[in-house]
């Protein structure tokens, strides 16, 4: 009963207010992500339906909503921002298989952006030419063949 313990400490959970936060780990562990706001960061691994996930993403300075789609060999990722801003040097995505793509095109709001990709063990780790901020409505896309 609620009355012989305290409801916010609960020991099995790491104490002191720990429950809340217990279950955003799941979900950041299933999303597979990373994020480094001073170095620019940003990657994605998908461990639940890589083929159509879409999932939202907190950075450092704004929030918005990852989505990525695989069909016929080609890869599809887009970061769209809901609010803030993405401070953006390289990323990466997990790939099915882990084989190496022929081409792998950055763009935002539909304008091709410079970059260059090498393989990671099985991600793809793409480094932006130039740093890039995606703001407030804005869509990075990048598709990987």
């Amino acid at each position: 009963h609620a009355s012989r313990r305290n409801p916010y400490n609960e020991i099995e959970c790491g104490d002191h207010y720990a429950r809340a936060m217990a279950s955003h780990g799941v979900f950041v562990s299933i999303c597979g992500f990373e994020h480094h706001g001073p170095k620019g960061y940003i990657g994605f691994a998908p461990r639940l339906t890589p083929e159509n996930f879409r999932a939202p993403f907190i950075a450092a300075e704004g929030w918005g909503t990852f989505t990525q789609k695989r069909s016929g060999g080609v890869q599809s990722e887009s970061l769209h921002m809901r609010y803030g801003t993405l401070a953006l040097r390289s990323m990466s995505f997990a790939l099915s298989g882990g084989t190496a793509p022929g081409r792998v095109e950055v763009k935002v709001d539909g304008k091709i952006i410079a970059s260059r990709f090498a393989m990671a063990d099985d991600r793809v780790v793409i480094h932006l030419k130039e740093a890039t901020t995606i703001k407030k409505g804005q869509t990075l896309a990048v598709d990987i063949g």
